[in-house]
């Protein structure tokens, strides 16, 4: 089930790691472009969530995490957790047992099993947010909100009241943000990515090619652009230096995700980087487009 997550991973870390999720992926941890906005259901997959079963997934989700193989994984992780030079690895491996989580509840109720069954139901809970009553979208989004804190605070062994002493109203978060996306289009950062990425040797394989594309791009942005420097860009942004501040800022700037500024500031710099590290944007998603149509 997990190798079958690699695509979602990139996306999914982009919209919780860099807050990039209509360019974006809701993410951190990673940098892979969206993929288009329709998916083929399957013909045992739902065909839409109404209130009951977004929470219910919702809890299901919590349970397994909180409970279940995903707890231990997480727990296993949050005994590595201080070293920001393993904190790339880290994320990754963490966003792993997260979704793969999510992939196994949401595959009881017939969604597919990998990447498109996940994102058929993001489709569908944005379809069901859409007609829902104020008090219910905010309700599922708390819910939401606190189960990604609740992953973070046990990976890298940071509390739920430390988390939640550190939060950002969005006026500091857009002006945050608007740094953060300055950087990452500053032309060191995005030179070091082209010289990076000119001299990979090519596996032969398109989609490995690109996964090591992804890295390079996912490593610059946490090393360079959030860590590097002193003062570093977390600091500048009022957070303590290293490993924590990052955690912090990105439970940050997960709360204003959806804020269309900060969407545009990241968007947009998230495909100058993918630009310089020489990803074919428009393939990627002719690439996917395709997948989805074969599930």
């Amino acid at each position: 089930m997990i190798k079958n997550l690699s695509s979602t991973l990139t996306r999914q870390i982009v919209k919780r790691n860099h807050l990039a999720s209509s360019v974006l992926a809701r993410a951190l941890s990673s940098t892979s472009p969206p993929t288009p906005s329709t998916t083929m259901p399957s013909n045992n997959s739902p065909l839409s969530v109404n209130k009951e079963m977004a929470f219910d997934i919702q809890t299901a989700t919590k349970m397994y995490v909180k409970y279940g193989i995903g707890n231990q994984r997480l727990s296993e992780l949050s005994k590595e957790s201080g070293d920001s030079k393993t904190l790339v690895s880290r994320w990754q491996r963490m966003m792993e047992a997260f979704l793969g989580t999510q992939v196994h509840v949401l595959a009881g109720l017939g969604y597919t099993p990998n990447e498109n069954g996940l994102q058929m139901y993001n489709q569908h809970v944005a379809m069901f947010m859409q007609t829902a009553d104020p008090e219910t979208q905010e309700e599922l989004r708390l819910g939401t909100r606190n189960l990604w804190r609740y992953v973070l605070s046990t990976t890298f062994n940071i509390s739920m009241e430390d988390i939640e002493s550190n939060e950002m109203t969005i006026v500091d978060a857009r002006n945050c943000m608007h740094k953060v996306a300055q950087k990452m289009q500053d032309p060191d950062i995005l030179e070091k990515i082209s010289l990076k990425a000119s001299k990979l040797e090519t596996s032969g394989d398109a989609t490995m090619d690109m996964a090591m594309k992804h890295q390079i791009v996912q490593d610059t942005l946490v090393g360079d652009v959030y860590l590097g420097g002193s003062p570093s860009l977390v600091e500048e942004c009022g957070f303590e230096g290293g490993e924590k501040g990052y955690v912090f800022m990105q439970c940050v700037m997960a709360e204003h995700q959806n804020d269309p500024l900060i969407a545009q500031y990241v968007g947009s710099a998230m495909m100058q980087l993918m630009k310089a590290a020489g990803i074919d944007m428009q393939g990627v998603m002719q690439q996917a487009s395709e997948g989805a149509k074969q599930n």
